[in-house]
């Protein structure tokens, strides 16, 4: 098929948040075999104003993006994290493309009424939507025409490309990384100050939290290529399969990846593949545990780093994207399918 990926590339950034979603997502597009056309949505935006300012440039691209559909006539419309793209839009192209099918994925957090008000006021021009959050927040999404569905978080082996479990121990520069930032998270801020008090002894490495710089692009991989574990810590963890895409990040590069429970993860990943843990004791516990055990570490970091690059690479994804967006019952067979509103 012809589809048109319209998300945001971050061609800004000039490849430093190279392992972003929409790289992801739109590269299984292309690995299914179809012809993908790229529209860049924040960077369309910037280049459309003239003091190169995405707000500014909206109106432009979403005037870019009908004119992207009319030229490339797509059967798909796939768009993700499309917030400056209006409903009157996509109206629009379905006036020009009356056959067009049209999916929306979105992997922030669905807890902010304010931050998913574009979703609802598009659910009524969409044929799917498709979020990283599941239970009630996404239920509350779904419509009669348009299915509100969960995703997991994407990995793709020409990003995640590393194998951390395989680090010699001469090349090891962390017992735990986290990388995430604390800056109007006191919750957060105040985990990893005890956290820090309870593991003094071993070498932990924080970026972009507790006063100290991030790291982004080939830098970052290398920290966690060089490192035994990895902390997934999300801003809430009581929110039905809700994670960031660190959890595929980490994974996808064989770092054995500790995560609170409360999420429900377990339906996704099996306790030899992911570390859960309760309070910071019961972490700092573990963390002490396995760097002391090595061959237990590699095999739960082996086997979350496999069932993450057979079960949820991107091209996995994009699969059940397209097959639900066009209503193809090969949808059910994905291994997360289970978790869609209204139940089919």
């Amino acid at each position: 098929m012809r589809i048109v990926h319209a998300a945001n590339l971050q061609f800004d950034k000039d490849g430093a948040h190279l392992w972003n979603q929409d790289q992801k997502i739109h590269h299984g597009l292309v690995r299914l075999g179809h012809f993908v056309y790229p529209f860049s949505i924040n960077d369309r935006a910037r280049m459309l104003s003239p003091v190169k300012s995405k707000t500014f440039g909206k109106g432009r691209a979403n005037k870019a993006l009908i004119e992207t559909c009319r030229n490339v006539h797509p059967d798909l419309l796939i768009l993700g994290h499309a917030q400056y793209i209006s409903a009157d839009t996509l109206r629009e192209i379905r006036r020009i493309l009356p056959q067009i099918r049209i999916g929306l994925w979105y992997v922030d957090p669905l807890w902010d009424e304010e931050e998913i008000r574009h979703l609802r006021d598009r659910t009524g021009v969409l044929d799917g939507l498709f979020c990283s959050t599941g239970g009630p927040l996404l239920e509350s999404l779904a419509t009669p025409d348009c299915p509100a569905a969960f995703i997991p978080s994407a990995v793709d082996a020409g990003i995640e490309c590393h194998r951390a479990f395989d680090t010699p121990d001469s090349e090891i520069l962390h017992d735990l990384l986290f990388f995430g930032r604390d800056k109007g998270e006191p919750g957060r801020r105040e985990f990893l100050r005890e956290l820090k008090s309870l593991l003094p002894e071993l070498r932990v490495g924080y970026y972009g939290c507790l006063d100290r710089p991030g790291i982004f692009g080939w830098e970052k991989e290398q920290v966690i290529r060089r490192s035994k574990m990895a902390l997934n810590l999300s801003r809430r963890s009581d929110v039905p399969l809700y994670s960031s895409s660190r959890i595929a990040e980490l994974m996808g590069n064989g770092i054995l990846t500790l995560t609170p429970r409360g999420a429900g993860l377990e339906e996704l990943y099996a306790e030899d593949e992911l570390v859960y843990f309760d309070q910071p004791a019961d972490l700092a516990e573990k963390v002490r545990h396995f760097a002391t055990h090595p061959a237990e570490r590699i095999a739960v970091a082996k086997k979350g780093w496999e069932r993450n690059h057979r079960d949820y690479n991107g091209t996995e994804i994009a699969r059940f994207i397209v097959d639900l967006t066009r209503r193809d019952d090969a949808w059910k067979s994905a291994p997360w399918a289970g978790h869609i509103f209204p139940i089919s």
